[in-house]
């Protein structure tokens, strides 16, 4: 319904009847404008002379499609090149890729609000580049205050009057435009009061001649020396990858295209290496605007080119600097040794997904604060790469045994909770160790700090998803494997139309009565080339690239067609097991994406179990908790698998709704190690009795373990002892069997 009121219709009607006028076409270039008449409810005519109207261009954020309409016409019809959005979202996007000189902006947006996507928009264009008018409601002054708050430049109230919103628009432009001249006049007079503390250079481009104050020359290592530079040869001082960038900005200064001169660039100072310059020039022009002069400043942005903005840890390009420079001193001193750890935070991404992007900075705060703290300053550098990745450089070290115990110490700081707004969450780093060996008699080229990155970051990678320990030290045999990691991973996109992908089935046996009660889906690749390929390959790759929610739902649906299959075929369902990932659970529509599969396939509820591990149970429990809430209210069996490996809170374990605890194989491997172990498996028996949970074992090998487990009280087993995955026929042939004598 348009927000409009009977007079501001009426004030558009004489405007669109105005005789021998017409209300131009969305799109058209018609540029004849009809006067403006008086709205009933105003108290004045309109000021026509606003800021460049043909050049202005408006956004209209607007959820209501015939207000967003009818004011994109209004605002045509007065020369205004009008874009278009009904969503805060949307909103967002058009004022990042287009150049917007103002914004009309509804309050009740869906999505993000008008109030919340103001605020977002404010946090990188303040009100004298992008005016924004809020259209609040005329029955609540709150709004009016709230729409300040947010940044708004100004308001209108619905119903919206045409004359009053056009006369507030050419008087915000009129403003925007008043406060860019007043800019430019500030820029020069800062322009040249900073000249006198930072480098000031004054170049004849007429003479050639170039003048550089002794600062200018200091800052670049030339002080004291009789060097005289002629036009544009200083700029033999500037790093190649960045000359050409300076000569265009230069240029489009010097031809008009814009209205100074202002680049950044790296050049050389007095030992050798560069370092970060603000380069600002203003050109002086004759009568005809042609530039004959040029002055201007520079200056050290060094150490803020070089700092994370956000953590204020030293970023990428000074770590790889800092790394060069152990690479070129080796290279000198071959008997010298450094190591790189690259450290990657574990689930990061859900910790965005679910606290938002704030909580996100907040907890990479406090990570470079607490890995900042771990290390002494004398001994290693400590970097943030970008996103959740860190880096440390031990610049002088005699074992590799000296990384190993840095990257431990780094383990331990970050095993403690860290606080999340008003939670605690768990996280762990997975880290790689790479140390230099460098032969001087070897043919082999001398590594670069990128190569090192690299070989970090894959001896990373190996740890978050093959190693046991925390880390893992770099070895040749780690590129090869991160080589067809890359492959498998482009690959892996069309295994599911190529039918690569299949699903065996492992009977789980109830110790009662010794029979089938049910059977574990799990997912099997047969790549064409390299043939099976482990789960523990290929899964790892699906999380990181977000193919497992689309492969995971595909699992689900075929474990339960077969689960039905067998319904059919033997008169009764059998219980099916499904793995849920991180990535699948938290995942937009899962529940939504379950009850469709059941629908679909028709199996009853109760026979479907989801089994979700305990350490992604913690990560974020009460979010969990109401996942599997209504998981459950669908009627599926909820089971925690890997039980004892993760961090469970008995806290939070006593509200899961859940059926089975699955205990780890690493227990029931070690059960007769010694009375302790043993001692675990009776003690997660007991708790489960409490809870009255059902218990599973996993990995059950041996004839021992099954009788100690049946002693122990058990429910379920599954294992090689009983049976190796099996594909669906094969399967099938256990329905009936008696695993267990009696």
């Amino acid at each position: 319904m348009s927000s409009f009121d009977s007079s501001s219709l009426h004030t558009l009607h004489q405007l669109q009847s105005a005789e021998a006028l017409s209300w131009p076409h969305v799109g058209t270039s018609e540029t004849s404008v009809p006067p403006v008449t008086e709205s009933p409810r105003s108290t004045g005519s309109i000021d026509r002379r606003v800021a460049n109207p043909d050049t202005s261009t408006i956004l209209v954020a607007e959820s209501d499609e015939t207000t967003r309409e009818t004011l994109a016409k209004m605002l045509r019809y007065r020369n205004y090149k009008v874009l278009t959005a009904a969503t805060g979202r949307d909103a967002i996007v058009a004022v990042q890729q287009q150049h917007l000189d103002l914004v009309l902006m509804d309050m009740d947006l869906p999505d993000l609000d008008g109030f919340r996507t103001t605020r977002l928009l404010r946090q990188w264009m303040d009100l004298s580049a992008l005016p924004i008018i809020m259209v609040t409601s005329a029955a609540s002054p709150n709004d009016v205050i709230q729409a300040f708050d947010s940044g708004a430049s100004d308001h209108v109230t619905k119903p919206i009057d045409a004359a009053v919103t056009l006369a507030r628009i050419a008087t915000q432009l009129q403003l925007k435009s008043a406060l860019h001249r007043l800019r430019q006049s500030e820029e020069r007079y800062a322009l040249t009061a900073r000249g006198t503390n930072d480098g000031m250079w004054d170049w004849n481009l007429i003479t050639g001649e170039l003048y550089l104050s002794p600062r200018w020359r200091s800052m670049v290592g030339l002080d004291g020396t009789d060097w005289q530079p002629n036009g544009a040869t200083w700029m033999d001082l500037i790093h190649a990858e960045d000359r050409r960038r300076v000569e265009s900005d230069l240029e489009a200064h010097l031809c008009g295209d814009t209205d100074h001169f202002e680049t950044e660039l790296r050049m050389q100072d007095g030992h050798q290496t560069y370092r970060w310059m603000l380069c600002r020039g203003l050109a002086v022009r004759d009568g005809r605007g042609t530039a004959y002069r040029i002055a201007g400043s520079l200056t050290d942005i060094t150490e803020g080119k070089v700092a994370d903005a956000l953590t204020g840890l030293p970023n990428r390009m000074l770590f790889n600097d800092r790394v060069q420079r152990c690479v070129d001193y080796q290279a000198r001193n071959p008997h010298n040794r450094f190591a790189v750890i690259f450290m990657d935070v574990d689930d990061f991404k859900l910790i965005n997904d679910h606290f938002g992007h704030d909580a996100g900075d907040d907890f990479l705060v406090s990570i470079a604060s607490r890995l900042d703290t771990s290390l002494r300053k004398s001994d290693a550098i400590i970097a943030r790469m970008g996103g959740d990745e860190f880096a440390v450089l031990l610049e002088n070290i005699r074992h590799v045994d000296e990384a190993v115990a840095v990257a431990m110490r780094l383990h331990d700081k970050m095993r403690a909770p860290f606080p999340v707004g008003d939670r605690e969450i768990l996280t762990r780093a997975s880290m790689g160790i790479v140390v230099s060996e460098w032969n001087s008699d070897s043919d082999q080229p001398q590594p670069t700090s990128e190569d090192l990155l690299v070989r970090a970051d894959t001896a990373m990678y190996y740890a978050k998803n093959q190693s046991e320990l925390p880390y893992a030290i770099f070895n040749e045999e780690m590129l090869a494997e991160n080589r067809l990691r890359l492959e498998l991973g482009s690959e892996l996109r069309h295994s599911l139309e190529r039918d690569e992908l299949s699903l065996m089935y492992q009977p789980m046996v109830n110790l009662a009565n010794g029979q089938t009660a049910g059977f574990e889906a799990l997912l099997r690749w047969e790549h064409p080339e390299h043939g099976p390929v482990s789960p523990s390959t290929f899964i790892p790759i699906a999380e990181s690239n977000g193919l497992i929610v689309e492969i995971g739902l595909w699992v689900l649906r075929k474990a339960c067609q077969q689960a039905i299959q067998w319904k059919e075929d033997f008169g009764r369902p059998f219980m099916i097991s499904v793995n849920v990932s991180v990535r699948q659970l938290s995942a937009t529509g899962f529940v939504e994406a379950v009850t469709e599969v059941l629908d679909e396939t028709g199996l009853p509820p109760e026979f479907l179990k989801l089994e979700v591990t305990e350490s992604l149970l913690m990560q974020d429990p009460e979010h969990t908790i109401d996942l599997l809430h209504q998981l459950r209210d669908i009627g599926l069996t909820i089971g925690i698998d890997d039980f004892g490996t993760g961090y469970s809170s008995l806290s939070y374990l006593h509200r899961m709704p859940m059926d089975i605890l699955k205990v780890d194989r690493s227990f029931v491997e070690s059960m007769f190690d010694s009375d302790k172990n043993a001692a675990l498996i009776r003690s997660i028996l007991a708790l489960a009795s409490s809870l009255e949970l059902n218990v599973v074992a996993e990995g059950v090998e041996t004839e021992p373990q099954l009788q100690r487990l049946r002693e122990l009280g058990c429910h379920f087993v599954q294992g090689f002892h009983f049976s190796e995955p099996l594909h669906p026929d094969d399967a099938q042939a256990t329905i009936h069997r008696e695993w267990i004598a009696e």
